[in-house]
């Protein structure tokens, strides 16, 4: 399946699947790399702030309303495959064809996630809850916000997502610079970690915002 690199130091609160795990989940992909096959794994991904190394194979974008620039992840358990634009080629499907699939099989696995899952505490007297989920992108609900209202409420809130699988709301009003340094805090112990932006959601909508410039990682 290729070269393998190193990707970078893990901060003490996060978790990562081992090589070990990768290595035996990449062994079960098909080698033909089938669309039907993979095609019930496919998710969007946010392109993470750290590029990946040069002999890598560019990964497919796309831009998304309201300007939101994303990828495309096969789940394969403990680590996602990029999608690339050899992969479409050998699949004989477009990047809106994907597209579909891809919002498709994260509605069907939003589906799966409650309130429940959330948890629920505060940093610095800012109220917060953090969702991860079983998919490991929970950062792309904020792509379905009518279906993210059904877990998180459909009042206003802000979201923040440092991480592929982390989505964390806080009150729509609250300051900027502590969210901001909130996002980094998080982010700088993620070699994988997202570019800073701020999600507000409500009542179905979104709305994107810039949180800072793009830190150490870049």
């Amino acid at each position: 399946m290729g070269q393998v690199f190193d990707g970078g130091p893990v901060g003490p609160d996060v978790e990562t699947a081992s090589l070990e795990d990768v290595l035996a989940a990449m062994a079960t992909v098909p080698e033909d790399l089938d669309w039907a096959e993979l095609a019930d794994g496919v998710v969007p991904l946010f392109q993470r702030l750290r590029p990946y190394h040069p002999s890598m194979p560019e990964p497919v974008r796309m831009v998304v309303p309201p300007g939101l620039s994303i990828g495309f992840g096969v789940d394969i358990g403990p680590a996602f495959l990029n999608v690339t634009p050899d992969m479409l080629e050998r699949w004989g499907r477009t990047t809106d064809e994907v597209l579909r699939q891809a919002m498709a099989n994260l509605e069907r696995r939003m589906a799966a996630v409650s309130a429940d899952d959330l948890y629920v505490g505060e940093i610095e007297e800012l109220p917060m809850r953090w969702l991860q989920s079983p998919t490991g992108a929970a950062s792309t609900y904020v792509l379905l916000p009518e279906a993210l209202g059904r877990i998180l409420g459909r009042h206003r809130q802000l979201l923040l997502a440092p991480m592929r699988n982390l989505l964390i709301s806080i009150p729509a009003g609250a300051s900027r610079e502590l969210a901001a340094w909130l996002f980094e805090e998080l982010a700088s112990q993620d070699p994988n970690c997202l570019a800073p932006a701020a999600y507000l959601v409500g009542d179905g909508r979104l709305e994107v915002e810039a949180l800072g410039e793009p830190f150490g990682q870049a």
